[in-house]
C-alpha cells in the first residue's frame, strides 16, 4: 500500500514539474513576442525622436528608401541616429548574452562580462590610447581586453581544468591591476582626466558605420555560440560529475565559451566604454520571470539586453536632450533593482 501511494506521489510530483515547465516555456514565448515589438517600435521611435523632431513615415522613408527630399532629415536619422541605435541594441544584446554565458559557466549568480576583468583590460587599453593621442581607441583596447582574458585563463586554469571559483579570484586580480594602470593614467592625464572618465562611463555618442562594422561580425558569432552551447549549459549547471556522466567535458566548453563571449565584450566595450549592470540584472530578472533553462533564458536575455540599452541611451536623449554617459543611467536604473531582486529572492527562502 504505502509502494503504491509512493507511486502515485511519484508520478504527481513528475506531473506538477511538467506542467510547470510548458507553462515557463509559454511565458517565455509571450514575453519574447511583447519585447521583439516593443524593440521594433521603439527603435523606429527613437530615429525621429531629438532635437530635430522627424516624423514616423518619414523615418520609415528614409530608412527603408534611404533617401528623402529633405537631406537634413536624412542626413540626421540615416549617419548619426541609426548607428547609435544599432550600437546600443548589439552591446546591449552582447552585454546581457555574455552575462548570462558567464553566471552560467562559472556558476555564480553573480557573475557578469566584468567579473573576469575583461571590461577592466579593455578600459585600460582605451584610456592608453587616450592619453597617447590615437584617434581611434578600439586596437588597444579591444587588445588589451584580450590580454585580461589571457592572464585570467592562465591564473585560473590547472591542467585540463578550468575551476569555477579560481576563474572568479584570477579575474578580481587581474580586474584590480588594470583598475590600477587606469587609475595612473587619470594621474598622469591631470587636467585632461575628463576625456578618460567620460569615455569609461561608457558613452555612445559618435558611434559611426564602422563601430557597427566591428559589432556585427562578433554580435553573430556568440549568437550563434548561445544556439549551441545551450543545452550543455543546462547540464554543466548541474556540476562538473554529472556533466562528465552524461558525455559532456566541462573544460572544452568553459574555455570555448569563455573565449567567444570575452571576444564579444572586448569589442563592445572598444566601442561603448563600460557599461555596468546590464550583463547582471538582465539574466536575473528573466531567471525568476521563465525559470533557468537557457534555451529560453539565452535569447530572451539578448532581446531585454538591447530593450534595456536602447531605452537607456535613448531616453534621456529624445525628451531632456541631454547627453549623461550611459553607463551612469544603467548603474543608477540597475543597483536599486538589484537590491530589490536580492531582497526578494532572500524573501522567498522564509
Amino acid at each position: 500500500m504505502m509502494t503504491h501511494f509512493g507511486f502515485i506521489r511519484e508520478r504527481l510530483v513528475i506531473s506538477d514539474r511538467s506542467l510547470l515547465f510548458f507553462e515557463r516555456k509559454k511565458r517565455a514565448r509571450i514575453l519574447t513576442l511583447i519585447l521583439l515589438s516593443c524593440l521594433v517600435l521603439l527603435f523606429f521611435y527613437f530615429c525621429g525622436s531629438g532635437f530635430i523632431h522627424i516624423p514616423f513615415l518619414k523615418v520609415l522613408k528614409i530608412i527603408f528608401k534611404q533617401a528623402d527630399e529633405n537631406q537634413l532629415w536624412h542626413d540626421v536619422v540615416f549617419n548619426i541616429r541609426l548607428p547609435r541605435i544599432l550600437g546600443s541594441m548589439l552591446i546591449g544584446g552582447i552585454l546581457a548574452g555574455s552575462g548570462t554565458l558567464f553566471q552560467a559557466v562559472l556558476l555564480n549568480p553573480l557573475a557578469s562580462p566584468y567579473t573576469l576583468g575583461i571590461s577592466s583590460g579593455a578600459a585600460f587599453g582605451g584610456s592608453l590610447a587616450l592619453y597617447l593621442g590615437f584617434q581611434n581607441l578600439v586596437f588597444l583596447a579591444f587588445f588589451w581586453g584580450l590580454v585580461s582574458l589571457t592572464m585570467v585563463i592562465l591564473l585560473g586554469g590547472t591542467r585540463n581544468t578550468l575551476n569555477p571559483t579560481r576563474l572568479i579570484l584570477s579575474g578580481v586580480i587581474v580586474s584590480s591591476i588594470f583598475s590600477a594602470g587606469i587609475s595612473f593614467l587619470k594621474y598622469l592625464f591631470k587636467e585632461e582626466v575628463s576625456s578618460i572618465l567620460f569615455w569609461i562611463m561608457g558613452s555612445l555618442v559618435g558611434l559611426t558605420w564602422q563601430n557597427i562594422l566591428l559589432l556585427l561580425p562578433f554580435s553573430v558569432i556568440l549568437f550563434i555560440l548561445l544556439g549551441l552551447v545551450s543545452d550543455a549549459l543546462n547540464i554543466l549547471c548541474l556540476g562538473d560529475d554529472q556533466a562528465l556522466q552524461l558525455g559532456i567535458n566541462p573544460f572544452i566548453i568553459r574555455l570555448f565559451t569563455l573565449i567567444i563571449s570575452s571576444f564579444s565584450i572586448a569589442a563592445a566595450v572598444s566601442v561603448g566604454g563600460v557599461i555596468g549592470f546590464v550583463g547582471l540584472i538582465i539574466p536575473h530578472l528573466f531567471r525568476i520571470l521563465i525559470g533557468p533553462d537557457h534555451r529560453q533564458l539565452l535569447p530572451i536575455s539578448i532581446i531585454g539586453g538591447a530593450l534595456l540599452l536602447l531605452v537607456a541611451d535613448n531616453v534621456v536623449r529624445s525628451f531632456l536632450q541631454l547627453e549623461i554617459p550611459v553607463g551612469v543611467i544603467t548603474t543608477l536604473l540597475g543597483g536599486p533593482f538589484f537590491c530589490f531582486l536580492l531582497v526578494k529572492s532572500e524573501a522567498q527562502k522564509y
